[in-house]
């Protein structure tokens, strides 16, 4: 028996406006499926092309790609990021989220955080 697959992709979204979208993580193809079911959402994506950059615990500049691009039917405009709980007090994934929240407050959007907790 192979292990589960880490990647993969996620076949004829409804409302997304690609053929497929990427999944890194069996939870990320999961929270496809949630987003796809979900009334509120109108469209997502993670095939999106943000980059916000950040400067990582070594003082390093990087850049950071939040996992998902959605637009709600109110209109409004959310970056949402799947982590698990337990990394999202790590230096650098701290800094990542910062950074998102301020590029979404600049742009008048919803930085949101997704974790299982």
């Amino acid at each position: 028996m192979s292990p589960p697959a880490t990647h993969g992709r996620f076949e004829a979204p409804k409302k997304s406006a690609y053929s497929f979208e990427r999944w890194d993580s069996t939870w990320e193809k999961e929270y496809m499926a949630d987003l796809e079911a979900d009334p509120e959402v109108a469209a997502w994506t993670k095939n999106h092309k943000i980059g916000i950059p950040y400067i990582d615990s070594q003082n390093r500049k990087r850049e950071y790609r939040p996992d998902f691009l959605v637009k709600l039917t109110s209109g409004d405009i959310q970056l949402q990021e799947v982590k698990g709980g337990h990394l999202k007090h790590q230096p650098d994934t701290k800094r990542k989220l910062e950074a998102g929240e301020r590029w979404c407050a600049e742009r008048d959007a919803e930085f949101v955080l997704v974790t299982k907790e």
